[in-house]
C-alpha cells in the first residue's frame, strides 16, 4: 500500500514539476517576445498629457495600425515596414473605470495635419513618412487626445490570430468572397477576406467590419482554457506586430481585460469626400462636429478638460486648408476663431451625442 502511495506521490511530483516549468516556459517566452516586438520610438509621453501614464492601471488610448507588409516585401532590409501608409487605422480607448473600450476608426482617406511634412494629406500617409510617431503625431492633432502607444499589425497576421483561437462567431453583412450574409464561425482566411474587401460597401464598411472583428476575437480569447493556445498567441503576437509597451503593462493589462466583462463601443468618423481642385486627388473631409464629440467624450474618459473649437486644428483653420500645400507658421500657431461653430459652446447639443453608437 505505501509503495502504491510513493508511486502516487512520484508520479503528482513529476507532473506538477513539469507544469512548473512549462509555466517558467511560457513566462520567459512572454518576456523575450515582448521584448523581441518592443519598438523604441523618439517620442516621450503625449504633449497633450501632463503626467506620465502608467497603462496596467490608468485610464490610456493606443492607437492600431494594420500594415499590409509581407515578408517578401520586406525581406533584407529592402522596403522598412515604416514606410508603408497604414492600411488602417483604430484609436482604442481603454477606460478601466466601466471596463469599456471605446474604438474610433479612421478611414485613411481622411485629411489631417501631418507635422513631420507640415501640411494637411491623408491621415494613411502619416505613417509613411514618419513611422508610428508620424500616425500617432497626425491622430493627436486630429482629434485633440494624447495617443499613449501604439500597436502595429501586419494585416496577414488576422489568418494565424484566428485559427489559434479556433475561429471566431462573425456577422457577416453582406454575401462576399464565398461567404453568405449573416452568423457564421469565420477561419483566418475567411475572417482577413470579410475584413479585406471593400467592393460593396466601400473602406468605410471595411473599417466598421475591422472593429468588429477586434471585438469578436477579444471575446473568443477570453474564453481560453489551456497553456498551449497561449503559447501559440506569443508566438503569432512576437512575429507579427511592433508596439511600444512595457513588458509588465501587457501581462497587467491581459490579465485584467481577459477575465473581466468588457463592453466595446464602436463608432466610424464621419466625413464627407470631395476631389481637390488643387491636385484633383480624392480625401475625405472630417466631420467637424462628429470631431468635436469624439475628443471630448475621450478626454473625459482620461480625465483632461474639454476641447475647445480653437484646439481641433480642422475646425480651427476649416476652410483655409489646402492639400499637400505647406501651412504658414503664422496660420499653424497664431490664427483663432472669432465666432466658434454653435455647437461648440458650453451647453450646447451636439447632433452625434457623444460620439459614439450612431449608424
Amino acid at each position: 500500500m505505501k509503495k502504491i502511495l510513493w508511486t502516487i506521490f512520484i508520479i503528482l511530483g513529476v507532473v506538477l514539476l513539469a507544469a512548473v516549468i512549462y509555466i517558467l516556459y511560457l513566462f520567459n517566452a512572454f518576456n523575450s517576445g515582448i521584448s523581441d516586438s518592443y519598438e523604441e520610438i523618439d517620442r516621450d509621453r503625449s504633449e497633450l498629457r501632463v503626467d506620465d501614464v502608467d497603462a496596467s492601471n490608468d485610464n490610456f488610448t493606443v492607437l492600431i495600425l494594420g500594415i499590409d507588409a509581407d515578408a517578401e516585401r520586406t525581406q533584407d532590409g529592402e522596403i522598412n515596414a515604416d514606410h508603408f501608409r497604414s492600411d488602417s487605422m483604430i484609436l482604442a480607448t481603454f477606460d478601466r473605470d466601466n471596463d469599456d473600450v471605446k474604438m474610433v476608426n479612421i478611414p485613411r482617406d481622411t485629411l489631417a495635419y501631418i507635422d513631420s511634412m507640415n501640411y494637411f494629406d491623408k491621415i494613411n500617409h502619416a505613417h509613411a513618412f514618419n513611422g508610428p510617431v508620424g500616425a500617432m503625431n497626425a491622430v493627436e492633432s486630429l482629434l485633440n487626445v494624447p495617443v499613449d502607444q501604439f500597436v502595429r499589425v501586419d494585416m496577414n497576421a488576422v489568418v494565424e490570430i484566428v485559427d489559434a483561437i479556433g475561429g471566431v462567431e462573425f456577422d457577416v453583412p453582406y454575401e462576399m468572397n464565398g461567404l453568405q450574409p449573416g452568423v457564421q464561425h469565420l477561419s483566418g482566411e475567411q475572417a482577413l477576406a470579410v475584413i479585406r474587401n471593400r467592393s460593396i460597401d466601400s473602406d468605410l464598411g471595411r473599417g466598421v467590419r475591422q472593429m468588429d472583428l477586434i471585438e469578436a476575437v477579444f471575446k473568443q480569447a477570453q474564453s481560453f482554457s489551456t497553456l498551449s493556445q497561449v503559447d501559440d498567441l506569443i508566438n503569432i503576437f512576437t512575429s507579427n506586430t511592433s508596439h511600444n509597451f512595457a513588458t509588465g503593462d501587457i501581462r497587467s493589462l491581459a490579465s485584467y481585460y481577459l477575465f473581466n466583462d468588457v463592453a466595446f463601443e464602436s463608432s466610424q468618423l464621419q466625413g464627407t469626400g470631395f476631389t481637390a481642385q488643387s491636385n484633383g486627388i480624392y480625401y475625405a473631409w472630417p466631420d467637424e462636429e462628429h470631431l468635436f464629440a469624439l475628443s471630448n467624450t475621450i478626454r473625459d474618459i482620461l480625465g483632461l478638460d474639454p476641447s475647445t473649437a480653437n484646439d481641433l486644428i480642422s475646425i480651427r483653420l476649416g476652410e483655409q486648408i489646402q492639400p499637400v500645400q505647406e501651412v504658414s507658421t503664422d496660420l499653424l500657431e497664431n490664427f483663432t476663431l472669432d465666432n466658434p461653430p454653435a455647437y461648440t459652446e458650453e451647453g450646447a447639443q451636439n447632433q452625434y451625442g457623444d460620439g459614439f453608437g450612431i449608424e
